[in-house]
C-alpha cells in the first residue's frame, strides 16, 4: 500500500482527539485493518469511516468495544438481509 493511501495512526488520533489504543483495539476485534508502512501503523483510507463510525459510536453514545462489535455484526446481517430481499423481489417481479 502507497503512503498517500493511508494515514498514521498517531495523526489521524491527534487530528480527532481521539486515543490511539482505541484504534489499535479496533484492529484487534477485527473491525478494521491497519496496515505497517516503515514500521509505523497505519489506516488505509478505505476504513476512515469504519473508523469514523466505530468512535461516534465509543466517544458520542459510551458503546465499548462489545458493544460496537454486537452492532457491527447486526448492521451487516441487515445489509446483507436487505439486498436479499431486493434480489427476490427482483425475481418475484419476472414470474408477474
Amino acid at each position: 500500500m502507497l503512503p498517500d493511501e493511508v494515514i498514521l495512526v498517531e495523526d489521524y488520533c491527534q487530528k480527532y482527539t481521539i486515543d490511539q489504543t482505541f484504534v489499535l483495539s479496533l484492529a484487534e476485534y477485527g473491525l478494521i485493518e491497519l496496515v505497517v508502512v516503515e514500521e509505523q501503523q497505519c489506516i488505509p483510507f478505505n476504513q476512515l469511516q469504519a473508523v469514523e463510525k466505530f468512535s461516534n459510536l465509543h466517544y458520542d453514545l459510551n458503546v465499548n468495544l462489545d458493544g460496537i462489535d454486537v452492532i457491527n455484526h447486526l448492521l451487516q446481517r441487515i445489509k446483507f438481509m436487505q439486498e436479499e430481499i431486493r434480489q427476490l423481489k427482483t425475481q418475484l417481479a419476472a414470474f408477474q
